[in-house]
């Protein structure tokens, strides 16, 4: 019986270990595997979403809004960092405060969890100063532009964050990642067949490898740098967990999929 018990004890540790390994859909963990740091004035349309500290990113998309993942907006109160490159020096940054449920829209189909339609708008009162130079002679703060529809949403990519690195810890510099950014269908393939994925995910993904696994933060962005600018092509959703080990596609919100909305949400804002 004593031998019985201590197995059983050992098949019960041993399952919940393999529970834990176990690749689950869920939200980012705010990470930027095998990324590097950006150069200063790279991505100036990217912007920190912070409480007393950073939890998720956007992008300016006109100088009175910023496009996010709807699951980012959970907060009454937040502030909206915009200029940024280190965490450490905010010398050039312009901040903009959100008091409010009122600024903030996310997307009607959208419910909470894992899953599609994950995308939000926040407004800000006082508008962004657009492509005003530093004392570097960098703009700071730049608008990102919507696809155009003249470029393809897959290719190669970039992502940008300040998520935690493979260490574990948050760097001081904005990170990138060069990725490789699939669509709807060959996404749909390289993940198991009940994951929460829709024809409004795109996905960035290279076989074999960690790089494509929670990147990033929590809706930042996914860009394309095209002949005519650099477009936002997705918006960081979801992928799976634990982030370090998977090497299964990381979900995004595909931008073109919602250009309708952002513009209809944009015009009827009140």
């Amino acid at each position: 019986m004593k031998f019985f018990a201590v197995f059983a004890l050992c098949v019960a540790s041993v399952s919940a270990v393999n529970l834990a390994a176990i690749a689950k859909p869920g939200f980012p963990e705010g990470r930027i595997i095998n990324g590097h740091e950006a150069d200063k004035g790279e991505a100036p349309f990217i912007v920190s979403l912070k409480t007393n500290s950073h939890f998720c990113g956007g992008s300016i998309i006109a100088e009175n809004w910023v496009l996010t993942a709807g699951h980012c907006l959970i907060f009454n109160e937040f502030e909206i960092v915009a200029g940024l490159h280190s965490r450490n020096d905010e010398s050039d940054v312009q901040i903009r405060k959100v008091t409010g449920k009122h600024q903030q829209i996310v997307h009607e189909k959208y419910t909470g969890d894992v899953g599609p339609y994950d995308i939000g708008l926040i407004y800000v009162d006082k508008p962004f100063k657009l492509n005003a130079l530093t004392r570097h002679g960098t703009a700071a703060v730049a608008k990102v532009n919507l696809p155009t529809g003249k470029y393809e949403s897959t290719g190669k990519g970039k992502l940008y964050g300040w998520g935690a690195d493979n260490s574990g810890f948050l760097p001081n510099i904005l990170n990138t990642l060069d990725v490789d950014i699939i669509g709807y269908e060959e996404c749909k393939k390289a993940l198991p067949s009940n994951a929460p994925l829709d024809p409004v995910n795109i996905c960035s993904y290279t076989a074999d490898t960690t790089d494509g696994a929670c990147n990033g933060d929590s809706g930042g962005p996914m860009v394309r740098v095209t002949p005519d600018g650099t477009e936002l092509v997705g918006v960081v959703s979801w992928g799976y967990k634990p982030c370090a080990s998977s090497t299964m596609p990381s979900v995004y919100t595909w931008t073109s999929a919602f250009d309708k909305w952002i513009e209809e949400s944009i015009k009827n804002y009140a």
